[in-house]
């Protein structure tokens, strides 16, 4: 039986970061989805139904932090793993996404193992409480 590979929904604003995450995560083979703002990500985190959200913080119509609190609010949500990755990396930023809902906080820049790794522990994470 063949699995389908984890499916990682970016909203972000910025296309550097796109173009670099792309990259980063077809090392592990995993598609990327991407969002350029936050309502958009909503919309297609609520259509795509991805494995994993990597979210910035800072963009310009609703910040990571609300988009973060809005999905967790969802049933049909509310069980994606979302990852918020910032240049914002204050303990204050850290406990915002905390209170939301954030199941992890990367501050950029990041290296790539580390963000590899993150992304597959919070995806074995996500598998293993689903299968309950």
């Amino acid at each position: 039986m063949k699995t389908r590979k984890a499916r990682i929904l970016l909203i972000d604003d910025h296309q550097t970061m796109h173009r670099l995450l792309e990259a980063i995560v077809r090392i592990r083979g995993y598609a990327l989805l991407s969002a350029e703002n936050g309502r958009q990500g909503i919309a297609m985190a609520r259509q795509e139904k991805p494995d994993l959200i990597l979210l910035d913080v800072m963009m310009p119509d609703l910040d990571g932090f609300k988009v973060c609190q809005y999905l967790k609010e969802q049933d049909e949500t509310r069980d994606i793993p979302v990852l918020f990755l910032s240049a914002r990396g204050a303990e204050s930023d850290l406990e915002s996404g905390r209170s939301v809902g954030a199941d992890g906080f990367m501050t950029k820049p990041f290296q790539t193992m580390e963000v590899l790794n993150l992304i597959d522990r919070l995806l074995d994470e996500s598998k293993g409480s689903s299968a309950n």
